[in-house]
């Protein structure tokens, strides 16, 4: 039996969170939920995740700062963008930082999965 792919969620608000957690999980992901960006990239040096979704507006470090130091440290690590307050520059932006892609919110859930999916191994379609 396959390893479950491990999400790691940082998201402040605790609505979106628990039901992006909930949609994860079912779709056969390990999830760990975190509402700040400091927590998030400490608990990213410390544990091992195939994918970060994380927030771009969130309390502690942003999720531009976030993505940066993460790249410097895990740079194969994919992260996925998630904002409700969305610019093409900030989209340039995460990219260039290091973020495997960008969403806007409300998002469809299909899509999220499939960029989940793909980049938990980048290159491929995982199906958990």
């Amino acid at each position: 039996m396959k390893p479950q792919p491990k999400i790691l969620l940082i998201e402040d608000d605790p609505g979106i969170a628990a039901a992006l957690n909930k949609e994860l999980q079912a779709e056969g992901y390990a999830v760990t939920v975190v509402a700040r960006g400091d927590e998030g990239l400490a608990h990213a040096r410390q544990h091992d995740c195939d994918v970060v979704l994380t927030d771009l507006k969130l309390p502690g470090l942003s999720g531009l700062e976030l993505t940066e130091e993460l790249h410097i440290v895990k740079p194969k690590l994919p992260i996925l963008m998630m904002t409700a307050f969305g610019t093409t520059e900030t989209a340039i932006e995460a990219t260039k930082l290091g973020a495997y892609d960008y969403l806007l919110k409300p998002f469809d859930m299909g899509e999220l999965l499939d960029l989940v999916a793909g980049s938990a191994a980048p290159g491929t379609r995982v199906i958990p």
